[in-house]
């Protein structure tokens, strides 16, 4: 059940982009766009500490000023909604996507349903944590760091803080925090591995802070524990020969150009759909990819493609169907340049993962509003190309 609507989910936000959201012209500054963030992260700062356990969260005496916080983060998250215009396609996606569950969150604590409330709450940093791992920062995030000094948080797990952290774009903290996690003798890597620690660290230490000697010393010190599953010592192997490589190489062409061999490499030494013996090279060129697609005056062509090859890498190593960006970009690839042959591709994949996400156990017909997606986008890769 939880796939299917999932599936829904996805489909609903890309049924609202009826255009690429990066086209329109920018109508908020980033100064708006900050503040807007740091409303939410007010709110949070108050709701969030108390959605860690069940008590506080269902507290008839804080009923009212946790409404009051829920609506307040809902309505910023309508106003970070309207901030997509003029921004690069990655924001536009995951700050709709959050403003939709701000909406949810607060409808479902309205209306009683507080256990699907709290749980929708603490998914929350999944999308603050994807949107804030897309691009490098150096910057100090005070207000962030705010939200994780909490007692409450801090009394946290450090698996549980760590996911925090990336959240608020304390990054430094949260390297040494997966690092401590990841040489603590009483944690088994094969359990951080399946809590998504591992794909989290690299996604900040490669994208991030672009500091590949640091992941070398991370992941050469992980390789020497005994307790590591075979396929997990074969990946960390795999991923140790990338950062070496990509340490020492030189990338003289264009982001789009470099992102492109990139991908070709890892697709080559791929054994099999899933294998994530590639995903330093994938997460390498998503960070080349997110960078371009903001850069000014780039042509409707190639930020088509660009889209196109991020849709290719999150089919590979996206962590989450409840935030899949797989869907997104293919569609805006079709949509920016229907003309290129990479849009039949794009439709392609596209297409699969829409129809496996209606069709898998449970069965479920594909709607008729997404499959008349579909048709639409089909129809515009046809008359583009027969022009």
């Amino acid at each position: 059940m939880k796939a299917q609507s999932a599936a829904a989910m996805v489909a609903a936000l890309l049924l609202s982009f009826p255009a690429p959201a990066w086209s329109q012209t920018p109508e908020t500054s980033p100064e708006a766009t900050r503040a807007t963030m740091r409303r939410i992260v007010d709110s949070l700062a108050f709701v969030l500490p108390l959605s860690l356990s069940d008590e506080p969260f269902a507290d008839p005496a804080q009923h009212q000023a946790i409404l009051d916080a829920l609506d307040a983060l809902a309505k910023n998250g309508a106003e970070l909604e309207r901030h997509v215009q003029g921004r690069d396609l990655g924001f536009a996606f995951l700050s709709r996507s959050l403003a939709r569950d701000m909406r949810e969150i607060r409808d479902r604590y309205a209306a009683g349903h507080v256990a699907e409330a709290r749980f929708l709450l603490l998914e929350v940093s999944d999308h603050c944590a994807a949107c804030h791992s897309r691009l490098p920062d150096d910057r100090e995030h005070p207000i962030g760091r705010r939200l994780v000094d909490d007692p409450r948080v801090a009394d946290l797990d450090l698996d549980q803080r760590v996911e925090l952290e990336v959240a608020t774009r304390q990054f430094d903290r949260a390297l040494a925090s997966y690092e401590t996690l990841f040489a603590d003798p009483k944690l088994s890597p094969a359990d951080l591995d399946l809590q998504g620690h591992i794909d989290g660290y690299l996604e900040v230490v490669v994208r991030v802070q672009n500091d590949p000697a640091r992941a070398l010393r991370t992941f050469t010190a992980l390789a020497k524990r005994k307790d590591l599953p075979a396929a997990l010592r074969e990946n960390i192997g795999a991923w140790i020969a990338s950062l070496r490589a990509l340490q020492g190489r030189s990338f003289a062409g264009s982001p789009l150009s470099e992102a492109r061999k990139l991908i070709a490499e890892a697709q080559d030494t791929s054994r099999y759909p899933d294998d994530r013996s590639a995903l330093v090279s994938y997460l390498f060129a998503s960070g080349l990819l997110n960078r371009f697609t903001i850069t000014p005056g780039v042509s409707s062509s190639d930020l088509g493609e660009a889209c196109y090859l991020q849709g290719v890498i999150e089919s590979r190593i996206g962590r989450s169907f409840w935030l899949s960006q797989t869907e997104f970009y293919l569609e805006q690839a079709i949509l920016l340049a229907p003309q290129r042959a990479f849009a039949n591709d794009a439709y392609e994949l596209l297409e699969e993962f829409l129809i496996s996400g209606y069709t898998g156990s449970e069965g479920a017909d594909v709607p008729p509003e997404v499959r008349a997606r579909l048709d639409d986008l089909k129809q515009r890769i046809r008359r583009a190309q027969e022009e």
